[in-house]
């Protein structure tokens, strides 16, 4: 399983809910990862550029997007920017033996 990091900002229409609401967003997130077979294993209300943030643990990429496109749609974020967490020894060893040679200016 990848971890994926996501960082969001909610619509007007998803502030107004958090504030005038008593939603469990950590929960309804939860449902979300569930339902397309991800794991939540964090998620945070932030102060900052972005409202919340959340970690999740998921075969794919795509699982990710589907949960992204299906939050969008449904109108309660405006934006969503998805990192995904790698293994720094992994990328050293392929870089060992990348050849590159620059461009001669």
């Amino acid at each position: 399983m990848s971890l994926f990091i996501i960082l969001g900002t909610y619509s007007n229409k998803g502030s107004e809910g958090l504030v005038e609401g008593n939603s469990d967003r950590k929960k309804a997130m939860e449902t979300l990862t569930l339902s397309v077979g991800a794991k939540l294993i964090n998620y945070h209300i932030t102060r900052g550029i972005y409202d919340f943030t959340m970690q999740t643990e998921a075969e794919s990429f795509e699982q990710i997007a589907a949960m992204n496109l299906k939050a969008k749609a449904a109108g309660t974020v405006s934006k969503l920017d998805v990192l995904e967490s790698i293994d720094i020894n992994t990328v050293r060893k392929i870089a060992k033996d990348v050849n590159f040679q620059p461009p001669k200016v």
